[in-house]
């Protein structure tokens, strides 16, 4: 039997060690990819950013809508209310500050502001203050400005009674890296009109 030539044995040994030089990281390799140790956790890792920015936009957009829903009860109940009398004072007008706060319990009231307002319109259509009250103490708006009204409710020779209700609302999670504003508070407003219950309008005796 003939032995290789040293010239030849030398090639194979330098043709193995090319050989293995690229065949221990290949099998590290696929030794990576089949492993599956610790998987779990590596998908946790990755997800759970995300499910916790969903979850607290999910908690804040429920708050806020809860809130929001307290505006409307309150502006709505407020201008009701005041409907159903055919003569108020700023001492009952003050009444519904409180009236308000109780719509939003548990939830606490920042910055409130309470508008309420008597609008009159004649035979040809034009609304107009009666008389308004404003929580700050001052009037809001001077009597005979003109109002707008919204186009169901505009008849001739009625009276509504207006009430516009703002909040501040502080966002709870706020976030301004993943959002990109620095924007905290936010004001809720609400606006409702409704026409008179007794006698052809409502007096405020000392507005």
């Amino acid at each position: 039997m003939t032995r290789p030539a040293p010239s030849d044995r030398r090639k194979n040994a330098r043709s193995n060690g090319r050989l293995d030089f690229f065949a221990r990281p290949a099998a590290l390799l696929r030794r990576f990819l089949a492993a599956r140790d610790g998987i779990g956790g590596v998908e946790f890792a990755l997800l759970a950013p995300v499910l916790i920015v969903l979850y607290l936009c999910a908690f804040e957009l429920m708050t806020g809508f809860s809130v929001s829903k307290k505006v409307s009860m309150a502006a709505s109940t407020v201008a009701d209310l005041v409907s159903r009398a055919d003569k108020v004072s700023k001492t009952d007008l003050e009444g519904m500050v409180d009236v308000t706060n109780a719509v939003f319990a548990p939830y606490g009231v920042d910055n409130l502001s309470l508008k309420i307002t008597g609008v009159s319109i004649d035979s040809a259509k034009q609304a107009k203050v009666a008389w308004s009250w404003s929580n700050s103490g001052a009037a809001p708006y001077a009597v005979g400005a003109t109002v707008t009204v919204p186009e169901d409710m505009l008849s001739e020779e009625t009276f509504l009674v207006r009430s516009e209700l703002s909040v501040d609302h502080e966002l709870l999670m706020y976030l301004p890296a993943l959002s990109g504003s620095e924007i905290k508070d936010i004001t809720i407003r609400r606006e409702f009109f409704f026409r008179q219950r007794i006698n052809t309008d409502v007096t405020c005796t000392d507005c």
